[in-house]
This record gives C-alpha cells, structure tokens and sequence, in this order.
C-alpha cells in the first residue's frame, strides 16, 4: 500500500515562538527595551517598558555620573584612581552594550521575525523537534548566564561589603564599605540615612547591569541556537535529496533547498 503524504503544519506555532522568545522577553522587559524589538505588544506593556526603561538608564547614571566625577577629581589619589579603574569599566561598558542594544533594535527586531517565520514555516513533524530541541539548548545556555550573573553579582553587591574590613578615616571617622566606592564625594557616607540610601541604589544599579550583561548572552544564545537548527534542517534535506534522486520532483526539492540554505546564512 503507498504511504500517503498527508500535509502537516505548525499548529502550536505561535506557543513554539514564545517557548523561543521567553528567557529574552523577561530580561528585555526589565530593561524595557522589549517593545522596540517586538512589536506585538499592548499598550500597557509599552507604558511599563517605557518606565522601566527610565528607571534602568536613572540607575546607571547613578553609579557612572560619581565614578567618573571620583576618578577625574583632583581630591581623589592616583592609587585610588587604578583602584577605581576596574569598576569604572565594567559600569561603563555595561552602559555601552545598554546603548547598543536600543541602536541595533532594528536588527534585532528583524532577527526576531525571521526566527517566528521560521517557527510558521515549519512542515514537518521532524523539523520542529530539532527546532525544540536547539530552543532547549539555548533556555541552558541563558539559565547558565542569568544563574551565573545573578550568583556573583549578588555576592558582590550584598555579601562581599560585610565583610571587607571597615576603615577609619583621618578625621578618626569609621568610613562604611559599599559596592562601588567613590560616592563619598557626593554624599556624606557618614550620615546613615545617605548610606543607605547609597548602599540600596548601588544594589538596584547592580541588577540592571546584571540584566544587560545577560540580555546580551541570552540574544546571541537564541540566534545562535536558531540558526543551529536550521543548519541542521538544510542538512536533513540534502539527505532525504541524495536517498530520493529517482523523484520526480528534484528540481523542486533542490530549489527549497538552496532558498532554506540562503536563508539560514543570512
């Protein structure tokens, strides 16, 4: 008996395109960048990004405004100055991947509909399990880099100020440890309210870099993962075309080929 080529289509295409997006749309929610690289969202959601993403350039700005102000300032050593280079950088090139990733939203939002194309374009049962099983792969490789970022950026912020040892100034004045040092020479750390405020602010600037150190290794982790599986698709077919050469419809078969190869380069 001939075995019947019934047509098969995604039905759960679009639960397949959230299960693909999820890890990337929570971390772009916080840092409210999700709305402009995604543009099936409500207009709530575009009020609560735009807030969020007030918030999140308010909290880099914090921590980058006093460090540089510390760094260039005369008052401020050149023993101080090499100590502060470190956390100046890691604060500005966080800024920087923020900044770049509204520049290139353009490029990710397009990104982003070829990958749900893809989803809604899939024929075969087969193709969308290795579809799945490169998506599973990526949701790994961002749980990694969320756990890792989370684990020791928490530590740093929260644990690692308890227990350096307190200092005391030459006004023989107990100078209190915090994250990101530099701030007293904008506020007066030796008031409790100032540093506490300084302490709780350096620890939600810290979650913001947190989510962009991450946003960026979930992004690459999903495309990467996506083309993966389309690479692995066009070599599936090649195959079922070298076992299939007596068919009578190879000139078709060929031209999908080569227009799902062009794609998956691009």
């Amino acid at each position: 008996m001939a075995k019947l080529n019934i047509p098969w289509s995604n039905v759960n295409s679009e639960k397949d395109i959230i299960n693909a997006l999820i890890w990337n749309q929570w971390i772009l929610r916080i840092l409210g960048i999700w709305p402009l690289v995604y543009s099936n969202t409500t207009t709530i959601e575009k009020i609560l990004a735009t807030i969020s993403f007030a918030l999140c350039w308010s909290a880099l700005s914090f921590l980058l405004i006093p460090m540089v102000i510390f760094t260039v300032s005369e008052r401020t050593t050149v023993n101080d100055k090499i100590k502060m280079l470190g956390p100046l950088s890691y604060v500005l090139i966080s800024t920087l991947k923020f900044f770049f990733l509204i520049i290139h939203r353009k490029s990710i939002r397009q990104c982003i509909n070829v990958l749900s194309t893809d989803w809604r374009a899939v024929h075969q049962q087969d193709y969308r399990k290795i579809m799945i099983k490169n998506a599973a792969k990526s949701h790994v490789l961002s749980k990694f880099c969320i756990m890792f970022m989370y684990c020791g950026g928490l530590c740093f912020h929260t644990v690692m100020p308890f227990l350096t040892h307190t200092t005391i100034d030459e006004q023989n004045v107990t100078v209190k440890p915090i994250p990101y040092p530099g701030f007293d020479i904008i506020f007066d750390m030796h008031f409790t309210p100032a540093y506490v405020f300084v302490f709780c602010a350096q620890w939600f600037s810290g979650i913001v870099l947190f989510n962009v150190t991450s946003a960026v290794c979930c992004l690459a982790a999903m495309f990467v993962a996506h083309a993966c599986g389309q690479i692995e698709i066009v070599m599936d077919r090649v195959e079922s075309f070298i076992k299939g050469t007596q068919s009578s419809r190879m000139k078709q078969r060929m031209a999908i080929i080569v227009r799902h190869h062009i794609q998956s380069l691009r």
